[in-house]
């Protein structure tokens, strides 16, 4: 996770924030609604809520248990504009229709069981002007391309013993880490994001590259 070991060097969350552009950084200071698929022990929202006070975050995942964990440490922090709920990514809840201002999602697309139907889901919780970003690994879906990447023995064992693993224990896809940019750029059109609102940055964060996709004329 990009806040687990990269705050104090790459100066997250502003950092990111204001890697990805569109104006996030500026309207997240400003105030405006965000959401977080997947949130796991809640590591990047705390630290946006932290950084944007004027903003109001909800923060969402399937495990009950580290949601009612997320609560509790939100509470000992004093922190109060994020709202933690369980939730499925594959299944977002009808009230969030056309509600948020900004998505973001951290590490966690390519662990879905139905990843297309997220990735569908994405457009219909935003409002008619916002921005999506989902950092993700930075891989080759062509096996021969990836191959000559030197920690690519690293990247597919990772892959085939947590990602694969977690998705098809669920009766999922199955994607692993290692799908690629190709597949994933691929995915997010069958998925209705047209090529003019789909921005890929690569080689600013080790191994990761982060999609940015924009709705309407996003937050600038």
């Amino acid at each position: 996770r990009w806040t687990s070991y990269k705050n104090e060097n790459q100066n997250f969350p502003e950092g990111y924030m204001t890697l990805v552009g569109e104006g996030v950084h500026e309207a997240l200071e400003k105030g405006i609604t965000v959401l977080e698929p997947g949130c796991g022990r809640a590591r990047h929202v705390v630290e946006m809520a932290r950084r944007y006070p004027n903003s109001s975050f909800t923060a969402f995942d399937i495990d009950e248990e580290a949601i009612e964990l997320n609560k509790a440490d939100a509470g000992k922090l004093g922190i109060d504009n994020v709202t933690f709920v369980t939730g499925d990514f594959c299944n977002m809840k009808p009230e969030w229709s056309n509600s948020f201002d900004y998505v973001m999602i951290f590490d966690c697309m390519h662990d879905l069981p139905q990843p297309a139907v997220a990735m569908k889901g994405l457009k219909g919780v935003l409002k008619e002007n916002g921005v999506v970003t989902m950092l993700d690994i930075d891989t080759s879906s062509d096996m021969v391309t990836q191959t000559k990447n030197p920690i690519s023995a690293v990247l597919y064992n990772i892959s085939l013993h947590h990602c694969m693993s977690v998705s098809l224990s669920s009766g999922g896809e199955g994607l692993g880490a290692c799908w690629g940019v190709e597949l994933a750029q691929q995915m997010l059109g069958e998925a209705g994001w047209q090529e003019g609102e789909v921005r890929v940055i690569r080689g600013q964060i080790p191994n990761h590259a982060v999609y940015v996709m924009t709705k309407g004329n996003g937050l600038k």
